[in-house]
């Protein structure tokens, strides 16, 4: 099971709406929603997509960054109490409790008489409480999932969480070196061949995204866009990154959008290589219909289809539906269609 660490970011919550249908279908995915705007609007959109679904959601009830910073425990608290119980429908949404330093005894306490009669998760950061302690607080709660944030859980607190599945999750960082950033490829993780061995209940990361959802993206003047994708030859079960570079063009050229055109181009040339798969998901199909129609898409739509495409391509590897058989990319003849107008608008 992959359980990808989400901020309640627009483009993270629109990608996981998106992709509700697809991930609640294929059983493989359940994310851990940790929200960092107050503004719940998009957020409970996205929550009721994954509940039509049947797409296990972990939601953090007591967030603790960025909008909620200066909050104290218990109005973060009844913040996402709030969130909760304005679903209509809750069965597959899981509360899950953020053990932070400025956490209580009694916000514990009073986590546990809201939900302590559903599945509950924790997430165990750096900063945390002893476990022990907290574990002592919750009870008789139902704590199905305990996820350890940024630090690997040691046999001490597998043995302090009992039953409860353990998933590390795990800051999958970019290589830091300039050089390396906008390289054609690296591997990204292959968790999913070792988790099982290693007594885990699932993998995670943050997708493809910065761990810390305030992190600034490190651009490149190269690099227009990056996707992951699963190697297949040879057959490793292993998650890559690859960056499609659009070259230098000044602002004469076309500049941004020559230089995207030009990633896009080197992308569908990458969809006829047999050592690696991209799906094709639904954010590839987007990819291609941007190449297509001439129109290129901003850089937070992009960003926006990166963590989709990231999602589905897990989900469905896990699921068996990828690799798909080998095909050839979009025909030549569609990259010679005349652009038509409009904006390529995300639906």
């Amino acid at each position: 099971m992959y359980f990808p660490y989400l901020h309640g970011k627009q483009k993270e919550v629109l990608a996981l709406r998106h992709l509700a249908p697809v991930l609640g279908s294929d059983g493989q995915v359940q994310p851990v929603l940790e929200p960092v705007r107050q503004a719940t609007t998009s957020v409970r959109h996205t929550l009721e997509a994954c509940e039509a679904h049947r797409l296990q959601v972990w939601l953090v009830i007591n967030p603790v960054r960025q909008d909620f910073e200066l909050l104290p425990p218990a109005q973060s608290l009844e913040w996402g109490r709030q969130l909760f119980t304005s679903l209509p429908q809750r069965q597959w949404i899981h509360p899950t409790l953020m053990l932070g330093p400025s956490l209580t005894p009694a916000v514990i306490r009073r986590f546990v008489q809201l939900f302590g009669a559903r599945p509950l998760g924790i997430v165990v950061g750096t900063d945390a409480p002893p476990l022990h302690e907290v574990m002592t607080l919750l009870g008789g709660a139902q704590v199905r999932m305990v996820f350890f944030k940024d630090i690997e859980p040691t046999r001490a607190a597998r043995a302090m969480i009992g039953a409860a599945g353990c998933v590390w999750v795990e800051d999958r960082r970019l290589p830091e070196n300039p050089e390396l950033r906008v390289s054609e490829r690296h591997l990204f993780t292959d968790r999913a061949l070792t988790f099982l061995a290693d007594g885990l209940a699932g993998f995670s990361d943050y997708t493809t995204l910065p761990s810390r959802p305030e992190a600034p993206e490190l651009p490149s003047r190269l690099a227009a866009f990056r996707l992951s994708c699963l190697r297949t030859a040879p057959a490793s079960g292993e998650f890559w990154i690859e960056h499609f570079m659009g070259g230098r063009f000044g602002p004469d050229e076309g500049g941004a959008d020559a230089r995207f055109r030009q990633a896009l181009l080197s992308f569908h040339a990458a969809l006829d290589r047999t050592d690696v798969s991209f799906g094709p998901t639904e954010a590839v199909r987007r990819y291609l219909t941007g190449l297509i129609d001439g129109i290129v898409p901003t850089r937070a739509l992009s960003k926006q289809w990166e963590v989709m495409h990231h999602l589905e391509l897990v989900s469905g590897v896990l699921a068996g539906r990828f690799p798909a058989k080998p095909t050839t990319g979009a025909p030549d003849s569609l990259l010679t269609t005349p652009p038509r107008s409009g904006a390529l608008e995300f639906r």
